[in-house]
């Protein structure tokens, strides 16, 4: 039984770059979301986000039609369909040489039978907005955030300080053919907000940033052009591209 979503979605080049490699799936009738912040030279890191975003998604929309038996069989669908993106960008670079050493982030949310199922693999983020409360559902696979896990440095401006950036990914589709993925769930409650996000707004705004416009503004298309203005008022070093949803009254079929 799947969830309806109000979704909306934003993705900007930044001020910066010259392409935009990220790559964005909003499922919406289907309650399915997907992100990806691609990564690789000659516009291979675009390529590699479509694919990724593309083959979840294949994965995904046929179980959302499908009575599936219990929250572990949604939790495995949801890590098998990155499991597929890995797989998928494999074969586009054994296809093609010049494709070698891309790679993406990749975050996806599938929302069914009031709850939502989550599964990433390196930075791209989930949160959720419930009671004036935004916090984040996934948990960075990056050396910054590996770092602060090991207690190595208090915070994320020591880790900063010492000359380590946060686009060091210990994790990402393309890098292993092995890949992990984290998976997760969360029950959905009345009026919850969620956002799906690159680096380029998350890694630039702070989260209690995030979380004002979030909450200054009901229309979802005004928090999302207020997210993206953030991001770029803070350099646009990045792309920037997200999706802010919002779980329609539960409704079965």
């Amino acid at each position: 039984m799947l969830q309806r979503l109000e979704c909306v979605h934003r993705t900007h080049v930044g001020l910066v770059r010259q392409n935009n490699e990220d790559y964005l799936g909003c499922f919406a009738e289907q309650g399915i979301l997907a992100l990806a912040d691609g990564m690789g030279g000659h516009q291979a890191g675009e390529i590699a986000a479509r694919l990724a975003v593309e083959a979840a998604a294949e994965s995904l929309l046929p179980a959302q039609e499908e009575d599936l038996a219990d929250d572990l069989e949604s939790l495995l669908r949801i890590g098998q369909a990155g499991e597929a993106a890995n797989q998928a960008v494999f074969a586009a670079m054994e296809r093609d040489p010049a494709l070698r050493g891309m790679g993406t982030t990749l975050v996806l949310a599938m929302f069914r039978q009031q709850r939502v199922f989550f599964a990433h693999v390196g930075d791209s983020r989930l949160y959720r907005l419930r009671d004036g409360y935004l916090r984040c559902l996934t948990r960075d696979h990056s050396l910054v955030q590996e770092l602060l896990d090991n207690g190595l440095f208090g915070d994320r401006s020591e880790v900063h300080a010492a000359g380590i950036g946060d686009n060091i990914l210990t994790r990402g589709i393309g890098l292993d053919r092995d890949v992990e993925v984290d998976v997760g769930d969360a029950e959905l409650q009345e009026n919850d907000l969620y956002l799906l996000c690159s680096d380029g707004l998350c890694g630039r705004v702070a989260d209690d940033d995030i979380r004002l416009h979030m909450l200054r503004h009901r229309s979802l298309d005004r928090i999302a052009d207020a997210l993206l203005e953030a991001a770029l008022e803070a350099g646009g070093r990045d792309n920037i591209s997200l999706i802010v949803a919002r779980p329609l009254p539960f409704q079965q079929g």
